[in-house]
């Protein structure tokens, strides 16, 4: 399945397998998705929390949107680095979520396992004390992570690895050139944002939209109980769609004119032409959150900087991955998917670090 362009630093998207020839596969898919990633939230949901998790705690010193302490939980490779390994990944959660969202543990568990120390980064208003909000691509909060936070600077590379909206604030860091960050990696992340919020806004899309709405209107509480919000909680409460949830909170905190304009500026797929740091994003045909439907235009190499690749997955679901994933990285690497993803980031070395 490798693309020998992705090989020597060529764009590639890549193809799993073909789109579904009938309405009735597409139907077919559709389901699979569905379930694939309702058994993977449960089965996440079960997943022990990793050992050896410490709190972790880096206060932002200012920037654009001001000062904000992040919380997260920092988990050291198990059993130990090994020989000449100090490697970070930084895992970033999705629109909703937090530190201890139910699929970093699992994610966490893997990449540890492949001798990587994890830190799991809470965004700027997702701790127990949170002081403000923050939206689709604010990247500067984990910028500020990696120029300035001692546990950070104690290993030789860092990387981030986003899930759905997380990765999509991660392709808006790629494209900064950070020179400590080496890769990222995008899992099912919207790209054309108005396109992703009129999907999630269908009431076919009722169960995930009410889901990720909950945690949002748990934050947005719990901020405005820390400093004055533009709009009372009560009313925040009531929206029952992610585009109302950006008109009274997002546009009215960071001052967009409205959601579609907000959506235009800080849509991911404006930056793919400019990504600097070597970017994986992997999505699936089956996604029920992140359809292919919202992504038309990725699948355009010439959209695609030459440090990024896109891999269509066969199977799994939103944020759900398959069992197996081959990302053509040779036979001595398994087909689990974390361990294709741990080799694929070691092929890579941050512009600060490189030899």
């Amino acid at each position: 399945m490798i693309d020998q362009n992705a090989v020597h630093g060529a764009p590639s998207v890549e193809r799993a397998q073909p789109p579904a020839a009938s309405r009735r596969g597409e139907g077919a898919s559709l389901v699979r998705g569905h379930i694939a990633t309702i058994a993977g939230f449960v089965a996440s949901g079960l997943a022990p929390e990793p050992e050896a998790a410490a709190p972790w705690r880096f206060r932002v010193p200012g920037g654009p949107y001001g000062a904000a302490t992040l919380t997260g939980l920092y988990s050291p490779a198990f059993p130990s680095p090994p020989a000449g390994s100090r490697d970070l990944v930084i895992l970033v959660h999705g629109m909703g979520g937090d530190e201890r969202s139910a699929y970093l543990r699992p994610a966490t568990a893997a990449l540890r396992a492949q001798g990587l120390s994890v830190l799991r980064l809470g965004q700027r208003g997702s701790s127990r004390d949170p002081e403000d909000l923050h939206h689709a691509g604010l990247w500067e909060d984990i910028a500020a992570v990696l120029s300035g936070d001692p546990t950070v600077a104690r290993h030789d590379r860092a990387f981030v690895v986003g899930f759905s909206m997380g990765g999509h604030v991660a392709l808006h860091l790629a494209a900064t050139g950070h020179p400590r960050l080496a890769a990222v990696v995008s899992i099912c992340s919207p790209l054309y944002l108005d396109r992703a919020v009129s999907h999630m806004d269908r009431r076919e899309s009722l169960v995930y939209r009410r889901h990720v709405l909950s945690g949002l209107k748990r934050m947005y509480r719990e901020v405005a109980r820390r400093r004055p919000m533009p709009v009372p909680p009560p009313v925040v409460d009531r929206s029952e769609t992610l585009r109302e949830w950006d008109r009274l909170t997002v546009v009215r905190r960071f001052g967009f004119r409205d959601p579609a304009a907000y959506y235009e500026a800080q849509g991911a797929g404006r930056i793919l032409r400019s990504l600097v740091t070597p970017a994986l994003l992997l999505y699936s045909r089956q996604d029920p959150m992140v359809p292919p439907a919202t992504l038309a235009g990725v699948e355009a190499r010439e959209g695609l900087s030459w440090p990024g690749r896109v891999v269509w997955m066969d199977g799994g679901g939103h944020i759900a991955l398959p069992r197996r994933l081959d990302l053509g990285l040779g036979p001595a690497v398994p087909r689990a998917p974390y361990a294709q993803i741990a080799a694929w980031l070691r092929r890579h070395e941050a512009a600060g670090r490189a030899s």
